[in-house]
């Protein structure tokens, strides 16, 4: 009995802890794709490694932080983009070149295909770095 009072007082204190009614004002967080720069892929893939693809972007401004990498796939095609998380807050425009890596399982014998978003061309048509890389034992 004494342990669930316990929890209940416990659960009561974070969750009033963890309501701010002081009105701030909180940054609003948007996402945008960044283009693909350039892409350092290796030669081949060995089959069940894990392989770090460090990948080339290019910030525009100051409101944008690396979000993270999504990735569709398809078989063994793989569509690769960058998003950035993009705040509110006073931006500066600037251009800033960066890398992340990119963890990739070689799962399946083959050949991989990749495709790293590099923009939209004149027609609103996604453009794409396109590398095929055979997968050895």
């Amino acid at each position: 009995m004494n342990f669930r009072i316990l929890m209940l007082l416990t659960m009561t204190a974070v969750i009033l802890n963890s309501c701010s009614l002081d009105g701030g004002e909180a940054p609003i967080v948007n996402y945008q794709i960044l283009p693909v720069v350039e892409v350092e892929l290796p030669q081949v893939f060995t089959f069940g490694q894990i392989h770090s693809i460090p990948v080339i972007f290019e910030y525009t401004n100051s409101c944008q932080q690396f979000a993270g990498f999504e990735v569709s796939s398809d078989l063994n095609e793989r569509v690769v983009t960058v998003v950035a998380a993009v705040t509110n807050l006073d931006c500066v425009e600037e251009l800033v070149t960066t890398q992340q890596e990119l963890r990739f399982l070689a799962a399946s014998n083959g050949t991989y295909v990749f495709k790293f978003f590099t923009g939209l061309d004149s027609n609103n048509e996604p453009t794409y770095l396109e590398y095929i890389i055979p997968v050895e034992e």
